[in-house]
């Protein structure tokens, strides 16, 4: 089973495989009343504000960040990613801020969008200009190419890894993923 980022209320970030597991790690560390509220981290938004470059418990010394990213590739929900310029067009009822696709000219903020392969998209980040915005969208491209590769080297040698701890995907995200430059975005 594949480990995911969790959230463990707003104090700690698990690298576990469950929910259960990462409610035991955070209780582990000695932070029992912390444990409460735990859920999957799912794209960038869920990620609290600065905590970008935190390692996660659990985590080898991968920032939380960079675990998403690749969490983001991996996700078999996408087939591709995009970045569209959009504006703000008002608030709902629970006053939360309601974007448009515009053209470029008109933007006050860029979106990367997932495409889903059951149709349509899913916002997964916003950015203030289209260079960070392609620059995210690129990475998680990058990253994607990776796991293909990955496959590709499983499906001639007959075998499948168990983990993402497997050693060659391990080469491939220490030496590729890991160095990348996710911090300029």
């Amino acid at each position: 089973m594949s480990k995911k980022l969790h959230i463990v209320r707003i104090t700690r970030l698990v690298m576990a495989a469950t929910e259960q597991e990462a409610q035991q790690l955070a209780c582990s560390a000695a932070n029992h009343g912390d444990v409460d509220c735990v859920r999957v981290i799912q794209d960038l938004y869920d990620l609290p504000v600065g905590w970008e470059d935190a390692v996660p418990y659990g985590s080898e010394q991968l920032s939380a960040t960079k675990i998403l990213l690749a969490q983001i590739a991996a996700n078999p929900r996408f087939k591709g990613f995009e970045v569209h310029g959009c504006m703000t067009v008002g608030e709902d009822e629970n006053r939360v801020t309601m974007l448009e696709e515009c053209e470029d000219s008109d933007a006050s903020l860029w979106s990367v969008y997932g495409q889903l392969v059951t149709g349509g998209l899913e916002c997964l980040a916003d950015f203030n200009s289209r260079a960070k915005a392609e620059s995210l969208r690129d990475q998680i491209q990058e990253i994607q190419g990776l796991w293909a590769q990955a496959d590709e080297y499983y499906a001639a040698s007959g075998t499948r890894p168990n983990s993402g701890e497997d050693e060659f995907l391990e080469s491939l995200y220490e030496d590729r993923v890991s160095c990348g430059n996710y911090e300029d975005f």
